[in-house]
């Protein structure tokens, strides 16, 4: 059920994901997996596809990254989390395990686990 649910919204995000120019989410600091290899690890790929696996252990932050036109995310496990921003902000979010979400574009950030346990997530990028 879980992965049934995890594919209508990977479809949607895919479609809408074409819809922004190239322009717009070029980033000029590296993608999450070459930024930061010790927590991102690509676990499968296409011409235009990548599948990664995200481990943060508690306290840990990742470095400056970016993901692409969108980025889809699915929680294998709770987390207590910490984005931020290159202006100095940041927003704190609370996933549950099996909780699945597309983001669009952003600009470069950072993620931090700021909670007692480990952050664990596969996310799904174009290239």
């Amino acid at each position: 059920m879980q992965l049934k649910k995890l594919s209508v919204i990977l479809s949607i995000g895919i479609g809408s994901a074409f819809a922004v120019p190239y322009s717009v989410w070029a980033q000029t600091v590296p993608r999450s997996f070459a930024a930061s290899p010790g927590v991102y690890k690509v676990i499968a790929e296409s011409e235009q596809y990548r599948v990664i696996e995200a481990t943060w252990q508690p306290g840990q932050r990742d470095a400056w990254h970016s993901h692409g036109s969108f980025v889809a995310g699915y929680s294998l496990t709770g987390c207590k989390s910490r984005l931020h921003t290159p202006d100095g902000k940041f927003t704190e979010n609370d996933s549950e395990a099996g909780q699945a979400r597309i983001r669009p574009v952003a600009p470069s950030h950072s993620f931090e686990n700021v909670g007692t346990t480990v952050c664990k997530s596969i996310l799904f990028e174009p290239k």
